[in-house]
């Protein structure tokens, strides 16, 4: 195992007998932070439970689409923004001040357009993925070098050609970076969403556990989902590396783009 592992797991095991620790002391009432040990003895409970299945099904369909949606939506935007010095300076005041908005508070209207449903969770997670998309990719576009296109169109190439070899290989890394970041902001705009109007998910269930003092449930639950957002986010780094490692590989820094 290497040390870098060794020092994460070392990390959990100190957090969770400090948090064992605590519960026990008698220094927190166990209706705000029952002991560890009591929360994981919960989780088998919980996710065998028949309305879990339906609960993940409801909030990953919102973020993956909501997701989905955004970057359909934000990678062109993104390119046009950074396709031009004008452009920029125009768009990304407006694109930075609005992003810094929490998406939350659009929720109502929303649901004034989309109703309670969960196309009203698709609607928060594609708004609030599609920011972090934009902004990295209209960065990734003025990043690459103008001496690299016009190197490129001197060898005449084409527009195709000037796409595949110049602008892709150059905007990969940071695009798919944005669309990690998307993901993870429209995770926790699902989950919060589903916290305030929703009849299932896992925000709805939790909010739920809460409201019936179900305080042991409920942290577990949160446990999972914590777990499960860790796993698709390694995923995504995974798949991340991956792509760039077959990027590099299909496209020859020395092959000719004529």
């Amino acid at each position: 195992m290497s040390p870098v592992w060794s020092l994460r797991l070392a990390a959990i095991v100190v957090f969770l007998g400090l948090w064992e620790g605590l519960a026990r002391s008698g220094l927190v009432l166990d209706t705000v932070l029952p002991p560890a040990t009591e929360v994981f003895s919960q989780i088998w409970d919980v996710v065998t439970r028949p309305s879990f299945g339906l609960d993940v099904y409801a909030s990953l369909y919102a973020v993956f689409i909501g997701a989905a949606i955004g970057a359909l939506v934000a990678v062109p935007f993104g390119a046009f923004m950074g396709s031009r010095e004008y452009l920029h300076r125009l768009l990304d005041p407006l694109v930075y001040y609005v992003g810094a908005v929490p998406k939350i508070i659009l929720f109502p209207i929303l649901i004034l357009f989309l109703g309670t449903g969960i196309e009203s969770k698709v609607g928060i997670a594609a708004i609030s993925a599609a920011f972090p998309i934009a902004v990295n990719t209209a960065l990734a576009i003025r990043e690459v070098k103008p001496i690299h296109v016009k190197a490129a169109r001197t060898m005449g190439t084409s527009r195709t050609q000037l796409y595949r070899f110049v602008y892709t290989p150059s905007i990969l890394g940071p695009m798919l970076g944005g669309a990690r970041l998307g993901l993870g902001v429209a995770i926790t705009a699902t989950l919060l969403a589903e916290t305030k109007v929703a009849n299932s998910g896992l925000g709805f269930r939790a909010i739920e556990y809460y409201s019936r003092l179900q305080i042991s449930e409920m942290y577990a639950l949160l446990l999972v989902v914590f777990v499960g957002a860790a796993l698709i986010n390694l995923g995504l780094s995974l798949l991340i590396r991956r792509a760039m490692h077959y990027q590099q590989q299909s496209v020859d820094p020395s092959a000719s783009v004529a």
